[in-house]
């Protein structure tokens, strides 16, 4: 196998960069405002002042009890009977 030289493997990581930018910010922002279902959605969480970056830290309530539920999820999953 031939490998590639450093200049395409650059160019194809800052190409798939920018496909990855413009797929969340450019086409995501535009989808947002043409579905009026995710307007509404995107319009209540600017109306009611929620900080979408904290939905990965506990710190937010409804988050800490969702990873709570998770968490017993798996830690309390029924596994059968256990040999003796």
């Amino acid at each position: 196998m031939q490998s590639k030289s450093r200049a395409y493997r650059w160019g194809s990581f800052f190409a798939g960069s920018l496909i990855i930018y413009l797929v969340c910010f450019v086409l995501g922002a535009k989808l947002v405002q043409t579905v009026p279902a995710m307007r509404r959605m995107a319009e209540f969480v600017d109306e009611s002042g929620i900080e979408t970056g904290e939905f990965y830290y506990t710190d937010v309530e409804i988050v800490g009890h969702a990873d709570i539920g998770a968490r017993s999820t798996f830690e309390h999953t029924p596994r059968g009977p256990q040999p003796e």
